[in-house]
């Protein structure tokens, strides 16, 4: 084995939306050769990651441990000492109920360098999101964070009574099917059996659920509500707070469930759009960009043309990036550059081009860009220099296998035609669902049309109403996407 010792850094991912991630946790993730991640971290962070960059499931289950600490720990060690930058990804805070104490023992005992970068915990964030503060200066002026279970190591820990009940507020992680004897134990050391508690499932994600109740009545409601595990349960007068300032479930499209089909590797600032409202969005499925090497005769078949046409943002800095290593500067370009879209308008603007809106006529032009959004018919006098092409980044099978099988899905907004197209041939390989049982919503009528041609029937006026609002381009970013997928028609 290679001993080049590499870098470990251990990073909390906040308790579930992506936003509530640390600059300095995105930082690390970019510079990763190694993601080893666990269920409970979103694995939307995972695609800030360099497309070189390995990903290893450590997920665990209740009772099904897909990658025992041991195991974990060998692992770490292992990818490090091969000289990799290597980032132990962790749900909430790695040093809260996340063992970052026993993984860092074993880096540091191969004196293996290491960092840890804290995250936010969920029961501060989870409980804010259901309008529940931790503290309040009318209930609570503290509050405590306890283990909702224990195992055969802590058990011996447990505090005395007096002890137990240190905070006004008490916060239980991981504590749904050890609630019963919670809810005994802190009667038996005096709370009253009308004691506000709230048991938070799946928080500050769309799918969040919340369940309300007193010492006496959460256990039976939660068995009632089926909450399951990941959940946090609050305990204290705090949770009276909810009636008034409960903000997350207001959101107009709280606890939906939407999938937005791809056909480019870019963020899908619509599933961000949707899931800044309140749903539970996924971005399906996973692109990657393969770029095009070209050949010194086509770099200067394309420097001589009359007209270049960009088609995208990626053919810019892929041919770009080409032109400088062959020796070309910004004085060889050709006297008339034009873009199909407003976010590649930009970033040629960026690079001090100016720049047209493309034309398709009879005249003589080179276009570069996308291989799929060049396949389309030009004249005779336009040729296609394909910069890169669009592919299914595998990375992302058991994401997929568990991200769209865990949740009940209602509904798939289709941005352009080929986002159809990629969304059916992808679909079957993780699921047995018909996908035309789900409703759909589409951004054009051109669009809708298509999703109809090829078998789904029923349109989600909800979603469909908001993107013909057309309310969410008002932010720069929106725009530009509605653009680009405009030219994609």
């Amino acid at each position: 084995m290679d001993t080049n010792k590499g870098y470990v850094a251990f990073v909390g991912a906040g308790p579930g939306d992506i936003g509530l991630i640390t600059d300095k946790g995105m930082e690390c993730l970019r510079k990763a050769d190694v993601v080893l991640y666990d269920r409970l971290a979103n694995p939307r962070l995972l695609r800030y990651t360099k497309n070189e960059c390995a990903f290893i499931y450590c997920g665990k289950l209740p009772n099904n441990h897909i990658m025992r600490q041991e195991k974990i720990n060998q692992t770490l060690i292992a990818e490090s000492l091969k000289g990799k930058y290597v980032v132990r990804l962790k749900g909430g805070d790695p040093s809260v109920f996340g063992r970052v104490g026993e993984e860092a023992e074993a880096i540091a005992a191969y004196n293996i360098p290491f960092e840890i970068v804290p995250g936010i915990t969920s029961s501060i964030a989870a409980s804010s999101y259901a309008g529940i503060p931790v503290t309040h200066r009318d209930y609570s002026t503290s509050f405590t964070i306890r283990t909702g279970h224990k195992c055969k190591k802590n058990e011996e820990l447990a505090c005395e009574h007096k002890q137990e009940a240190t905070g006004e507020t008490l916060a239980y992680y991981m504590g749904v099917q050890g609630l019963p004897t919670i809810c005994k134990q802190l009667l038996a050391q005096g709370y009253s059996h009308d004691t506000m508690a709230a048991v938070i499932e799946w928080g500050t994600l769309g799918k969040q659920r919340v369940v309300e109740g007193t010492l006496s009545t959460i256990a039976e409601k939660v068995t009632a509500a089926e909450i399951k595990n990941p959940a946090l349960t609050i305990v204290g007068d705090v949770v009276k707070l909810r009636s008034s300032i409960a903000w997350f479930e207001k959101k107009p499209f709280y606890q939906r469930k939407l999938i937005v089909a791809k056909s480019s590797s870019e963020e899908s600032s619509l599933e961000r759009f949707f899931i800044n409202n309140g749903a539970e969005a996924y971005a399906f499925p996973a692109l990657k960009t393969t770029p095009h090497s070209y050949t010194n005769e086509e770099l200067q078949l394309i420097m001589d043309t009359d007209r270049l046409i960009f088609a995208s943002k990626e053919g810019i800095d892929i041919l770009f990036s080409q032109l400088f290593m062959a020796g070309y500067d910004i004085r060889d370009f050709p006297r008339q550059i034009e873009y199909i879209s407003d976010k590649t308008r930009l970033e040629l603007e960026k690079r001090g081009l100016r720049c047209a809106r493309a034309r398709f006529d009879d005249s003589s032009a080179v276009l570069i860009g996308d291989r799929w959004l060049l396949t389309s018919t030009f004249s005779d006098n336009q040729r296609v220099f394909p910069s890169h092409t669009i592919e299914i980044d595998t990375r992302y099978h058991e994401i997929n296998e568990r991200l769209l099988t865990e949740d009940n899905w209602e509904t798939v907004v289709f941005p352009n035609k080929r986002s159809i197209d990629v969304f059916l041939q992808e679909w079957n390989k993780y699921s047995d669902r018909d996908p035309k049982e789900m409703s759909f919503a589409a951004i054009g009528q051109s669009v809708e049309k298509y999703a109809l041609q090829k078998g789904f029937r029923r349109i989600d006026e909800q979603v469909q109403q908001e993107l013909d609002k057309k309310e969410w381009m008002r932010d720069h970013e929106w725009m530009q996407l509605y653009t680009l997928d405009m030219a994609a028609l």
